[in-house]
């Protein structure tokens, strides 16, 4: 059976696996599957869920929020900004929403940090310029 490399790269670090038979993906026009000996392709991967099979015959599921999958010289490599790795099909997504509801959890709270300062310094500037109009500055 014909196998390839699987490379996978996140903001965690990255993995490999050697001797992955079936790759199977979606992007934006819908699913689709990696063979070895593929032609070379990018592809813009939706959030969801990707999986591929080894030569044992084991599946393995990626859950990821998007990510950019490339494959050229029987290697596909797979980059995004965080994925998780499993055997469990339902285990892997409940990861991959938690982590997903606290980096929104995460963006809210820098936002109004950010507004806070901001406002902070408006402030400031407001009591600085009136300050130098009083005296005549």
């Amino acid at each position: 059976m014909n196998t390839f490399l699987l490379r996978l790269h996140d903001s965690h670090g990255a993995e490999h696996f050697e001797d992955v038979t079936h790759f199977i993906a979606a992007d934006g026009s819908g699913s689709f599957g990696v063979l070895a000996g593929h032609a070379h392709m990018v592809a813009l991967l939706r959030s969801g869920l990707a999986r591929f099979c080894d030569a044992a015959g084991q599946w393995r599921y990626l859950s990821l929020p998007g990510g950019v999958l490339s494959f050229a010289d029987n290697r596909l490599t797979l980059v995004t900004v965080r994925y998780f790795l499993g055997d469990e099909r339902e285990s892997i997504c409940r990861q991959l929403s938690e982590e997903m509801a606290k980096s929104d959890s995460d963006v809210h709270t820098s936002r109004a940090t950010m507004a806070e300062i901001e406002h902070s310094l408006v402030r400031r500037l407001g009591e600085l310029t009136h300050g130098q109009l009083e005296i005549g500055i």
